[in-house]
């Protein structure tokens, strides 16, 4: 009973008025007086305003702040329920709601029997309970949730079914094999609704008993005993929300691949964009260890090939100035996050370049770096190092080759990739065929240019000329290679990925049940608003994934409880929560290299969980009891 509450539901607030504490009698008792002072007050004929027009409000010397007022008044709450055809748990039952496992609930069922008939009968029941018992109280069960589901015999679900009742008052199937030999349960099975949170716990348990079998394995457990409507499909909802099943059969996400970047198709010169990667090891005759540095051109898929005797920064730089000095200096690279590129961009950074440009004219590069165990974000030059990889292996063999000798080879196979095709056709009418290395040598010219006149005509002429090859060169470049490039997406785009979602974080590495568990914190779009890159907060930090490396788990923690009697209003309900939660964002982030993936266990922090409270707005400490301590385990 509370007073405020009835006041409020007795009366309007329109009706309600101030009394000054100097009118209020009511004052006296709550802030102390003598009998004398009682006597002489107006305890006994109230305030003089009283004997007034009820119109005529007290007088106050206050000032009211309505602004203030207004912020006080309580806020209501307009909540709205969406109607199931399925019937509710009536309210009796109310009782269920406390068991998560069907076998406790038939414990509970038992127990409650047992009492029933200990009140009924003087020889009383006394110990543990026994099997009959236990059976009796599933039986009782099961007819509870028939009737919950089933109105009647003639229910419409039940239409084209040929069905019975038992002397326990079950509704049972007549199958096509009631003349075999077999037991009762087998050949006339319990129907069950498809609905019921009873059932999603009789199918869970069923689930965990097989040692988390599939669904169609578990179907043919529950087949000995039950019929289930739609059995397929519930079953499949039923263990879909299995976390263990969950963790190991997670799909990742999959977008949809995006356009090439402007890098890839704009007109430059060969190598001004130059992605870069290291293969290897290689093994000399003397036993030392050899990388292989492959740049290659994003523009006209052209490589250049050098030797690294280490993995070092000082190592890769030397390769780097060979590279520049044979090629050209390149405007922009793309490489992963290898130890070596990471520090020889740092270096760059170090240097002055405003000062270098003002007296050489030579810009900065620019070094664009993939996200980590994002391997496929520099899918144009690992293609290539599949090819280099090919032709190593068809020449090479088992053999070991002096230093000289390797070199000597890889420019070999640096002239027989860029003296592919980069398109096909078999009409032998079509025009040379486009190869890289059309774009990286001066173009062939017949006759013998040392005994020709060589003026200023002449030369201006040859001049424009070579311009002229250069422009149908790239002409060509455009339609027949660019133009046959097509957007191929291969598989079907599932659910995007959202703030608050609780994912595996996946690496090539690690078995998956070494997989750290995440939550993401921060979303990174595309230039097309696509999210593909985001970031997520583990056991260590924050990390920086891109989508297809997160493997989402999609565990409803009551799964027995409340969806199947609302129609998936509490699944309505956490897809809102979660859309609208607030996730906390830390300092410290960890950025793991491509080779190098963090190995954590497998849960969130007690830091990170969402926000539970354990504590009253008074400040009164919140102790679950221990005897239910299992049931709220998640």
């Amino acid at each position: 009973w509370n007073r405020v509450s009835e006041i409020r539901k007795l009366s309007c607030s329109e009706n309600w008025h101030h009394v000054p504490g100097k009118l209020n009698p009511a004052d006296l008792p709550s802030r102390g007086c003598s009998a004398k002072q009682l006597l002489e007050s107006k305890w006994w004929e109230g305030p003089q305003w009283l004997y007034q027009d009820v119109s005529i409000d007290p007088q106050s010397d206050l000032d009211y702040n309505e602004q203030e007022i207004n912020q006080e008044r309580k806020k209501k709450l307009v909540t709205t329920l969406i109607n199931d055809e399925q019937p509710k748990m009536s309210s009796s039952d109310w009782h269920f709601d406390y068991f998560s496992h069907y076998q406790k609930t038939l414990r509970m069922c038992a127990w409650i029997l047992r009492c029933i008939y200990n009140l009924r009968n003087k020889d009383r029941l006394k110990g543990n309970l026994s099997s009959e018992e236990i059976e009796r109280a599933e039986i009782f069960v099961l007819r509870v949730v028939q009737k919950e589901s089933f109105s009647n015999n003639n229910d419409k679900r039940l239409c084209g079914m040929d069905i019975y009742k038992d002397k326990n008052d079950l509704i049972r199937l007549k199958s096509r094999i009631s003349n075999r030999n077999d037991c009762q349960n087998f050949l006339f099975p319990i129907v069950l609704p498809a609905r019921h949170f009873l059932v999603n716990q009789l199918i869970f348990q069923e689930h965990l008993r097989s040692c988390h079998s599939g669904a169609q394995g578990l179907m043919s457990q529950l087949r000995q005993r039950y019929w289930i409507l739609g059995g397929r499909r519930t079953i499949k909802s039923a263990i879909s929300r299995c976390v263990v099943c969950r963790r190991q059969n997670a799909k990742p996400f999959v977008v949809r691949t995006p356009p090439l970047p402007v890098d890839r198709v704009r007109d430059a010169n060969a190598f001004e964009v130059t992605g870069v990667d290291l293969a290897g090891p290689l093994y000399l005759k003397t036993g030392e260890k050899v990388w292989v540095c492959l740049f290659t051109c994003a523009v006209y898929r052209a490589v250049h090939l050098e030797i690294c005797t280490a993995l070092s920064v000082v190592s890769f730089m030397q390769a780097l100035r060979r590279f520049i000095a044979r090629r050209g200096r390149p405007k922009t690279i793309y490489s992963d996050n290898g130890t070596n590129f990471v520090g020889t961009e740092n270096a760059f950074s170090r240097v002055n370049f405003e000062e270098i440009a003002e007296s050489s004219g030579i810009e900065r590069i620019q070094w664009r770096f993939n996200p980590p165990t994002a391997a496929w974000w520099g899918g144009f030059w690992e293609r290539l190092v599949g090819v280099l990889k090919q032709l190593l292996r068809k020449v090479l063999g088992r053999s070991s080759l002096d230093y000289e000798s390797l070199m000597t080879v890889m420019c070999d196979c640096e002239a027989v990739i860029n003296s592919r095709p980069l398109i096909c056709s078999d009409d032998a009418k079509d025009l040379v065929p486009l190869t890289p290395m059309m774009f990286l040598r001066d173009q062939v010219e017949s006759g013998v240019s040392d005994c020709d006149a060589v003026d200023q005509k002449t030369l201006s002429r040859k001049v424009v000329y070579r311009q002229k090859l250069v422009a149908d060169l790239r002409r060509r470049f455009r339609n027949e290679y660019l133009g046959q490039l097509k957007l191929w997406f291969k598989g079907r785009c599932n659910r995007q990925v959202r703030v608050g979602d609780i994912v595996l974080v996946g690496n090539d590495k690690d078995k998956r049940v070494n997989w750290p568990l995440g939550r993401v914190v921060t979303l990174l779009p595309g230039k097309d608003g696509n999210k593909r890159l985001v970031r997520v907060i583990t056991e260590r930090g924050q990390l920086l994934r891109p989508v297809q490396r997160l493997y989402p788990l999609e565990c409803a923690v009551d799964f027995t409880l409340n969806e199947d009697r609302t129609n998936n209003d509490s699944d309505i309900s956490s897809r809102s929560q979660c859309e609208n939660i607030e996730v906390p964002v830390f300092e410290s982030v960890i950025e793991d290299d491509d080779a190098k993936t963090g190995v954590s266990k497998s849960r969130v922090p007690e830091t990170y969980k969402s926000d539970i409270r354990y504590v009253t707005r008074s400040g009164r400490k919140i102790k679950t009891p221990s005897k239910y301590s299992e049931f709220y385990r998640i």
